[in-house]
Order: C-alpha cells, then structure tokens, then sequence
C-alpha cells in the first residue's frame, strides 16, 4: 500500500513560428530535469508530452497535491524553457508564466495543473489495479470538458456503467467552479444524479462555470478527476493566450471505462477558442505531441492512457486514445463542422461573447464608437420617410 499523488502541470512557454509546438531542445531540457529528479527519488515517475505549443509534465510522487517543492520544480523547468525560446527567437516566450515566482504552489500563477491523491494497493478488493487518462487540450477555454464530463458521469445514453455497475449507481459529487470571481475560490458541490439538472443549468455557461473535481459517493470516496479550471485573463487583467485546460480522469472498476470517457469527443463540441481566443469552434481530437498547423487554430485535445504500478511508475508505456486512424472520420467531420461554422465570420454567436472579449481590442472600439452615438428626439414626421412609423387603417 503506498499513497501517491498524481500531478500534471501544463504552459504554453514558448514555440515554432507562432502558436505552433514547442522545439524539440524545449522538450528536451524539460524532459532531463524530470529523468534527473526520478533518479534521485523526488518523484516516482514522470513524462514530457506536448499538444499544441504546451508543455505538459507527468508526475508521480509522495508529496501530496499541492505542494510546493512539486510546484517549484515544474516552475522552474518552465522557465528553463522559457530561457531557450527567448535564446532561440520562439514567439510567446514564457507567456503562460504570469507572475516573477509562484508563491507555494503554481495554481492561480498561469500554468494548468490537475491532482489526485489517492492509495496505490494491489491487494485491494476494490481498485487492485490503478489506470487513469490524461485530457491536455490547446486552443480552448477552461469549461472544454464540461460536455463529456457531464456525458460520462450522468448520461447512461453515453455511458452504460450508470445503469449496469453497482457502485457507479451510488454516484458522484461534482465540484463546480464560478471562475469569474477572483477573491477566492468560489465552489458549489452537487450530488449525481439527483442535481443533474441544476448542473446542467451551470454547465451551459462553459466560460464562467466549470467542473473542477469529481468523487466517488460510495464508500471508499475516491477521487476520481480533476481538471484545471482558471481564467488566465483573470491572473493577468488582459488577453495572454485562451486557458488551455487539463484533466486526470481515473478509469475503469468503479468509474467509467477509458471508452466511456471519450465518446462523447465524437461529437466536436463547440468551445470558446481558435486562433486569438476570438471564436466558438468545435474541438477536434488528436495523437499527443501534435502541433497546431490547421486553419482558424481550431481547438484541440490528446488523450493518454497509462496504468501505474505499486511503485507509482507508469511512463514504462501508454495508449494514445486519440492517435489511430479510429478517429479520422471524426476529424474529418469536425474539420468540415468547424469550416461550414466559421463561413459566419466576425457575426453573431461565432464569435466569443463580449465577456470573453473584454481584455481585447474589440472593447476598446465599442468604447471609442459608443462615443459617436446620438439619441435621436423630435416629432416622427421630421423623420426621414424610411423613417415614418408604418400607420395602418382598418377598411
């Protein structure tokens, strides 16, 4: 028996010609401080992927979620980043690094982070194995999951182990997250499935509220996920880059089956997004370390699945979920979906809602342009004829 914590912290610190990928000696540098910090017994275990132009590291470790020298490190080798895509002339250098140094731990700092602490034992009745997934999405708001979370943990249409596993019929607590306010964390805990609805209700606005942790109800009381849900334009007080989340979600036995959990990705649900977080696109899945070459910077999401051992190590090999040719017509679709939607352009709900916009330029020129409005007062029949109020009489 050994408890672990499992832990992702994610940035965009840095990449090729754009918001493209990070470079490969990026990758690298960040990749030998985690291999020297498993050596030495600081971690477990741990791994480097990318999706998009963020840098997302792995760790299994025994300090529990949270803490700070855990934090510290991934800070630090974000900045080890950093420093060689300013060496180098990448674009956005350190964009998602908002603050001089993270005080305790990084969340609230800019990178993504998600953790679970839980107990790894191979003898146990209940979990004897330990698999989990891995979501890192790119291009998109923090409420990208909050479709196929709600899909997977209160929608039997979606996952039949609601109906058919005893102890998944016990439920689940949702935690939910308003991420407009900012003394604080301001959470709601709502039962599965008596309160689906009200979480329904807070779900629909993805921009504001989002789910940020679910437990078991049974008795065990696992954690079963977390996902990152901040506001980057919160931290900083101007646009720097959409949210990007991630999310570990544990699989099989009691919660749902790594299958369960990504077919609702089919659908490519629309997410506040694209390129200069301006536009509501549909999300396409793709094979981890991918980069970011399609037109409008269309959302994007990996998917690795890992099982971990009883020493916490889990890197030894993985499954990427999203990476076959199984999703290729879901691509195709979504890529279709996404250049039909974006026809719209700049007009109506294509774009990111004024509240979304609000630290970009667009608000600036309204404000210039409300300037410019007159009230316009007087007697209708000094209006201009294609003025006039139409005036009807009854025969």
């Amino acid at each position: 028996m050994k408890k672990i914590t499992l832990s992702v912290i994610k940035a965009d610190v840095g990449s090729i010609g754009g918001h493209t990928k990070p470079s490969a000696q990026m990758l690298a540098i960040v990749s030998a401080q985690v291999r020297e910090a498993v050596a030495r017994g600081f971690f477990y275990d741990g791994m480097v992927t990318h999706t998009g132009d963020d840098i997302a590291i792995i760790m299994s470790h025994g300090h529990g979620a949270g803490a700070s020298s855990v934090h510290r490190f991934a800070w630090d080798a974000f900045v080890a980043a950093t420093q060689e895509a300013q060496r180098t002339g990448l674009y956005g250098a350190g964009q998602d690094l908002l603050v001089d140094a993270p005080s305790g731990n990084v969340r609230g700092a800019g990178p993504a982070v998600a953790e679970i602490d839980f107990t790894r034992d191979p003898s146990s009745s209940i979990r004897p194995a330990e698999a989990f997934l891995l979501f890192t999405a790119d291009k998109c708001g923090p409420g990208a999951y909050n479709y196929p979370l709600y899909a997977a943990f209160c929608d039997p249409m979606h996952n039949g182990g609601l109906l058919l596993n005893p102890r998944m019929r016990e439920g689940f607590i949702m935690d939910i997250i308003d991420m407009d306010h900012k003394a604080g964390d301001r959470v709601i805990s709502l039962n599965v499935p008596e309160r689906i609805w009200d979480i329904a209700v807070l779900l629909q606005n993805p921009d504001r509220f989002a789910i940020e942790s679910i437990r078991s109800r049974a008795a065990s009381k696992e954690h079963i996920a977390s996902i990152s849900a901040t506001r980057l334009h919160n931290i900083a007080g101007k646009y720097t880059g959409k949210d990007d989340p991630v999310a570990l979600v544990r699989t099989q036995g009691m919660f749902p089956a790594p299958e369960e959990m990504i077919e609702p990705f089919m659908l490519g649900h629309f997410v506040t997004g694209d390129a200069r977080g301006s536009h509501v696109m549909p999300i396409m899945p793709v094979a981890i370390n991918t980069a970011v070459t399609g037109p409008f910077c269309l959302p994007i999401v990996s998917c690795v699945a890992f099982s971990m051992d009883a020493s916490g190590i889990f890197s030894r090999e993985y499954v990427d979920m999203f990476g076959t040719e199984v999703w290729d017509r879901t691509r195709l679709k979504i890529q279709e979906k996404a250049e039909e939607w974006r026809r719209q352009g700049f007009i109506g709900p294509t774009m990111a809602s004024h509240a979304e916009l609000s630290y970009t330029g667009i608000i600036d020129a309204l404000q210039k342009l409300d300037r410019e409005f007159a009230v316009r007062m007087g007697d209708p029949a000094s209006m201009p004829i294609d003025l006039k109020p139409i005036v009807r009489v009854e025969k």
